[in-house]
């Protein structure tokens, strides 16, 4: 509280004034300017996220520093595209996007996949709802770390409850020179005889390695359109073994245009 006139009392009202002060410092601005610019890796995709980096806006104009002029001149075809969905998320604040040659600072490191298990946390939680109040906090610290000990969280191949990832018996098949002969058969597009565990395992193989190879190839078909039949093959070949996964955004867009 503050004394106003009269010695009356007068109440802080921060929703106001936070707001007013943000516009005197043109805090408005820097937030939203920093919003776009952070927002860009979703925009342009996994992969053109790699070769370029938003540098600045101004005045509705977003600069995107581009690695080489031959990928920029590319990008030039992309340009309404990424306005739009720079609408769909910022309307009105994204009216140009400028790009210009130079180098790229590489990209931070994706974070690491957080530990806790949802479900575990869940049921936790669930078993101590029926504890006393005062005894609530410890009944749901002893139920997840009773959870965790029994059920670990699901392996990302097979789905199984290990509390090592991949599980041991994943891990064993990643390490098989049979399991992955098989894997490099399903990215050819030819059956396996796997089933089970094993099968699982040599799927995952071949989506990882297709996957890789459209990552490594789509930088030098972007520049080089004699190199996109060869990335075509690879989608095809990642679509018809895993029909219901979508290609990367800036792979499908490429290919979109030579269609």
């Amino acid at each position: 509280m503050l004394g106003g006139r009269g010695g009356g009392a007068v109440p802080w009202r921060l929703k106001e004034l936070i707001p007013e002060a943000l516009k005197k410092a043109g805090g408005k601005e820097k937030l939203k300017r920093g919003l776009v610019l952070s927002a860009w890796k979703e925009v342009a995709g996994k992969e053109l996220a790699q070769l370029t980096e938003p540098v600045a806006l101004e005045a509705g104009t977003l600069t995107v520093r581009v690695a080489d002029a031959v990928v920029a001149h590319q990008l030039t075809y992309s340009r309404l595209a990424l306005l739009r969905r720079y609408g769909e998320r910022f309307p009105g604040v994204v009216k140009e996007i400028r790009f210009v040659v130079g180098p790229v600072e590489a990209p931070p490191p994706p974070p690491s996949a957080p530990s806790e298990n949802p479900e575990a946390a869940r049921k936790a939680l669930t078993l101590a709802q029926s504890a006393p109040p005062e005894l609530r906090e410890r009944v749901a610290r002893a139920a997840l770390a009773l959870f965790r000990r029994t059920q670990g969280r699901p392996c990302p191949i097979c789905g199984s409850p290990s509390e090592t990832h991949p599980c041991p018996t994943c891990q064993r098949l990643l390490e098989s020179p049979w399991v992955r002969k098989e894997a490099e058969r399903l990215k050819r597009g030819r059956p396996s005889g796997l089933e089970g565990e094993a099968l699982l395992v040599a799927r995952h193989l071949a989506r990882q390695s297709l996957l890789s190879e459209m990552e490594a190839l789509y930088p030098q078909a972007l520049r080089d359109a004699s190199l996109r039949p060869l990335l075509r093959d690879l989608a095809q070949r990642f679509g018809a073994l895993f029909p219901g996964e979508t290609l990367p955004e800036a792979v499908r867009s490429l290919l979109a245009k030579e269609a």
